[in-house]
């Protein structure tokens, strides 16, 4: 691992790595994986053994001719142009497999790391987490920087509200266990707020993160319904560098 960064969460890398391959990991939760990984080559390489096991997935995809009605198309659009061009044409696109979305996702992800431009250099992340729903699948990501004290969360899976329910942000303390608010969030893509000093304090000492599904604001507790849960992990110590 090169540089001051220490990234000892192996369970944590490997949530980060997959979701980043499958194209899950989305807006800033992917653009901060980027310019992480510059730096840590432990990263890196769980991203490319998670990109040898979703590569071959083309491989057994079946070749699939395009229909008569598709060649007639191009022939009447082009005004009955020379057939010998048309038949070179039938004969390159018929070595061409239609691959699945899953595979197509995968060559996506690949083009994104040769041809991405280095991304301008975030501040610092400090704590990160990974929040899964009921069945162990990841639905959010949670990243906090303490340069303006700014949390920002991905959904990478929306839950479902009522118009009358709300979302609320939880820490739940390693000491004693006790569970504080965060605030309301919304129900957003990508959503970025900033904490006060005391929320930040909670942060500091949160062993996870959760959020519940509230039918009123102000509650002090969270109610049964929790979509969503994960460990609080400090990353001190991460640089955002550029090339």
């Amino acid at each position: 691992m090169s540089g001051p960064l220490r990234y000892q969460n192996p369970e944590l890398q490997d949530l980060l790595a997959s979701n980043y391959v499958m194209g899950t990991l989305r807006g800033r939760a992917r653009q901060r994986m980027e310019t992480l990984m510059q730096d840590n080559r432990t990263l890196r390489e769980r991203v490319q053994q998670w990109e040898a096991k979703l590569q071959p997935l083309h491989q057994n995809t079946p070749e699939v001719a395009p229909r008569n009605s598709t060649w007639d198309s191009i022939a009447s659009a082009i005004g009955g142009a020379a057939d010998p061009m048309l038949a070179t044409l039938k004969k390159k696109l018929n070595f061409y497999k239609y691959f699945s979305g899953f595979a197509l996702s995968c060559a996506l992800v690949l083009a994104v790391l040769v041809l991405q431009p280095t991304p301008p250099q975030p501040a610092a992340i400090n704590y990160v987490a990974v929040m899964k729903d009921e069945a162990e699948r990841p639905t959010m990501v949670v990243t906090l920087t303490k340069t303006g004290r700014l949390l920002a969360l991905d959904m990478l899976e929306k839950p479902q509200v009522e118009q009358h329910q709300n979302l609320q942000l939880w820490a739940v303390s390693k000491v004693d266990g006790s569970i504080s608010s965060l605030g309301a969030i919304q129900v957003e893509k990508h959503i970025e707020k900033a904490l006060t000093k005391p929320q930040w304090g909670l942060i500091a000492d949160a062993e996870y993160l959760l959020v519940s599904v509230e039918t009123a604001t102000g509650v002090a507790q969270p109610s049964a319904r929790v979509v969503a849960k994960g460990l609080c992990v400090k990353v001190e110590g991460w640089q955002a560098k550029t090339g």
